[in-house]
């Protein structure tokens, strides 16, 4: 499936008494604006969030009465259990909590749940062992535990006492524990609070629950001197979680990045340096999010989260160096397993019966529990389309777990909730969520069944074709300078809430393009508009770009600073391209192809057809052998035509002929623009090398004779059923075998001096003849496919 995607600019106007706030930028003062910051102080605030002062711990009403918790364990030396979760923002808030109460005298230790076996929050299993064999009287919960009501019931019954730090959405019946620090529970927080600061402690992820949590402790420690080392796990939590980088989180990740590039806390440094990131100018929220987060994350997906604590919370450079080389090996590990199962997941929707409804619902039970989420996400973005994909739980098989991820419009918790009466459990929100459910009640294939119908209500007034893109605004060339990319990194961390500004500039012309990396799938482009200074462009990803030199585009951008040879210059970081060369290619993904291949004796019905529809018709037939063997009727020549003669704007086209490419095939709907396609078989034989050096051979020697000598590459092309650059190899490859002697007259037209007999031994010795071999492989393959090729797979072939 292929979608197109909607550029939408959200503002435009300047509020020209906040320019002098913005340095005088009228670009600035519009990506300001659409963020909401628009007053002076919130510029003030959003411009320098190092000088922001963060809240004071007790701003939870329970907070005073924690820290009293932990005072009454240290003096009565009880044994303290951190219980944090398996991904970067539980594992970062654990190693947070630790270190502070290590800090503190306390007498503590740590658990982190499995994920393929425990899942997220608290669990008895965990309890027992906590409670029972390590002693704990008190654990404290962080970036879970407020949807635990049954687990700290029982907790409490063994005169354990519990304080939960969290963030998530709390449920109406809360868990009966000891202290809750969570700002979305709604008396948790001093009710003097202004709205600005009640929303800015919401936005919290749960390391930074912790922190004010590790605050507090210290505050109440006199050891305040710590806290430096505690802002750059903060950083890397909150930037993990995917939380908003607005209001104290946005303090939060400017401190703990400070912190980072100034050499604080050692173990994030080694993750960096593992990820080839030494320079500290090159450390922002972004870096954090695409090498260190990754890396934390894979210990958590692919093994236990214990690997990646170990490099927060440890001195020891044996410990650590040992630990950050078995987080790269992981995180290559997810990397590879994220392809091969994004890979397995996309065969298994090509084939699916399913594969035109409005979700992708795909089980294999063999698919890792830890990586699924991931690779849902790859689809969510490849077909724009809802994304469940399941697995068998890692303890017992009957039990199938599933990550699902959502699309612009669609709550996907919404349609969970629907089925909630099926689910062993549930929860999430609603762009992700999760569920499993025992297979020994309803099988796969009926829940399957049951959710696609759910998701069709769903989703019936969803476009699934067109995606909305916000885009901060249009820039003309004279606003790209060093000068504003430097201002926009004010805005600096990026992230949720805050994105890296993106920006279009239409009318801009191709100057010149090239492929390049590795396996030449990312795309260097330079462009130019109304013949100002020249504009360098990279797209990643990009495995095919076919727009010839000066076709006019639209792009949409971000913008970096680039520096080679001392010269410092702007690099546009493309995101999408419009043209209407492009847009005639998304239109394909909407031909339908109607299958008259295995039909016999239709012909006189097809012509009769073309020439009553009411429909703009068009039929393809390149051979004039064919022509003169069907006998069509004089009244259809009009709509006949060849690749030298492609019609536009054409509603309907027949196939009575193949083209010798696929990217012939391809030329001709996208330049026909036809909605519906008829797919004919009249006849087509297998090209082999003796017979088209034999046939072309007798071609040359008509053209000596009759001809004058002339022979056009596009007639002998015609007649042959081949390409015009296979007929250029194969006279090339007759010359070079002092076949025939030939001078090229114009770029279509060749002129023979004299032909002699063929010696096809002496031909196929000759070093050219694998390329005219290669060429005939070429064109046959592509005979086969579009022949025997079900329609679902040639329409899979073009869109692609």
């Amino acid at each position: 499936m292929s979608f197109h995607k909607d550029w939408v600019i959200q503002n435009t106007e300047i509020d020209e008494s906040l320019l002098s706030c913005c340095f005088n930028s009228r670009v600035l003062s519009v990506l300001l604006k659409n963020r909401n910051i628009d007053t002076p102080d919130k510029i003030y605030k959003f411009l320098n969030p190092l000088k922001v002062q963060l809240l004071n711990p007790n701003v939870f009403n329970d907070m005073d009465k924690a820290i009293e918790r932990v005072r009454k364990s240290i003096e009565n030396n009880e044994h303290i259990t951190v219980y944090g979760d398996f991904d970067a923002d539980g594992v970062t808030s654990t190693a947070l909590l630790y270190l502070t109460l290590k800090e503190t005298g306390a007498d503590v230790d740590y658990y982190l749940p499995d994920r393929a076996s425990e899942s997220h929050g608290l669990n008895t299993k965990a309890l027992v062992q906590i409670i029972s064999k390590r002693k704990s009287k008190l654990i404290i919960t962080v970036d879970c535990g407020i949807s635990n009501v049954e687990e700290v019931n029982f907790a409490k019954n063994f005169k354990t006492d519990i304080i939960i730090t969290d963030h998530h959405e709390a449920p109406v019946i809360l868990p009966d524990a000891f202290a809750v620090l969570n700002p979305k529970v709604s008396d948790n927080i001093n009710s003097a609070l202004d709205i600005d600061d009640i929303q800015s402690l919401n936005y919290l992820a749960g390391v930074g629950v912790a922190l004010k949590f590790a605050y507090g402790l210290l505050q109440s420690f006199n050891k305040t001197e710590f806290a430096n080392n505690l802002l750059p796990l903060a950083a890397v939590g909150t930037v993990g979680d995917v939380v908003e980088l607005l209001g104290e989180n946005r303090t939060i990740v400017a401190a703990g990045l400070e912190l980072i590039k100034n050499g604080v806390h050692k173990g994030i440094q080694k993750i960096l340096k593992s990820a080839g990131i030494e320079n500290p100018k090159n450390i922002t929220s972004e870096t954090i999010a695409f090498s260190v987060v990754p890396r934390l994350n894979a210990a958590g997906r692919l093994e236990t989260p214990e690997t990646a604590l170990k490099v927060l919370i440890s001195d020891d450079d044996n410990i650590t160096d040992e630990a950050v080389n078995t987080l790269d090996g992981l995180n290559e590990l997810r990397q590879n397993l994220c392809d091969e199962t994004f890979k397995t997941a996309d065969e298994m929707y090509a084939g699916d019966v399913f594969k035109n409804r409005k979700g992708i619902v795909l089980y294999n039970a063999d698919w890792h529990i830890g990586i699924i989420g991931i690779v849902a996400s790859k689809l969510v973005e490849k077909y724009n389309k809802p994304v469940f994909l399941m697995t068998s739980d890692f303890n017992n098989p009957e039990i199938i777990r599933c990550s699902c991820r959502s699309i612009q419009g669609l709550n996907i918790h919404a349609v969970l909730s629907e089925h909630k009466e099926i689910f062993e459990g549930f929860g999430g929100h609603k762009m992700a969520a999760g569920f499993s459910f025992d297979a020994k009640k309803i099988t796969f294939e009926k829940f399957k069944s049951m959710l696609l119908d759910t998701i069709d209500e769903f989703a019936v007034n969803i476009d699934f074709k067109k995606v909305t893109v916000n885009a901060d605004m249009e820039l003309l060339p004279e606003d790209i300078t060093p000068e504003t990319v430097n201002l926009i990194d004010k805005m600096q961390p990026f992230g949720s809430a805050n994105p890296s500004p993106l920006f279009i500039m239409n009318n801009t012309v191709i100057q010149e393009y090239k492929m390049m990396g590795q396996n030449a799938n990312h795309l260097k482009l330079y462009v130019t508009k109304d013949g100002s200074k020249r504009f360098d462009c990279i797209k990643w990803n990009t495995p095919d770009f076919s727009l010839p030199v000066n076709t006019q585009i639209d792009l949409l951008f971000s913008m970096r600073l680039n520096t080679f040879n001392d010269i410092t210059s702007v690099q546009l970081m493309l995101e999408d391209i419009h043209s209407e060369l492009l847009d005639k290619e998304q239109k394909i993904s909407e031909i339908s192809f109607l299958d008259h291949r295995k039909k016999k004796d239709i012909l006189e019905r097809v012509v009769d057809f073309a020439l009553s529809s009411q429909k703009t018709t068009a039929i393809y037939i390149e051979n004039p052998i064919l022509i003169k063997n069907l006998k069509l009727p004089q009244t259809i020549s009009g709509k006949l035509f060849t690749l030298d003669n492609i019609p536009s704007d054409i509603q309907q086209i027949m196939f009575f002929d193949i083209p010798p490419t696929k990217e012939d095939f391809y030329k001709i709907l996208k330049t026909t623009n036809a909605h519906l396609v008829h797919l004919m078989n009249f006849g087509s034989e297998e090209l082999s090398s003796d017979t088209f050096i034999s046939k072309l051979s007798g071609m040359l020697k008509y053209a000596l004779s009759n001809l004058n000598g002339l022979i056009s590459t596009r007639r002998a092309a015609k007649a042959l059923g081949a390409s015009d650059e296979t007929v250029e190899c194969a006279l090339t490859l007759l010359e070079d075998s002092e076949m025939i002697d030939l001078n090229k007259v114009d770029e279509d037209n060749y002129k023979i001096s004299y032909v002699h007999p063929i010696e096809i031994s002496k031909v196929k010795g000759n070093d050219i003849f694998p390329d005219l071999e290669s060429h005939l492989h070429d064109i046959n393959a592509f005979r086969s496919f579009y022949l025997n090729s079900p329609i679902e797979e040639i329409k899979d072939m073009v869109i692609c």
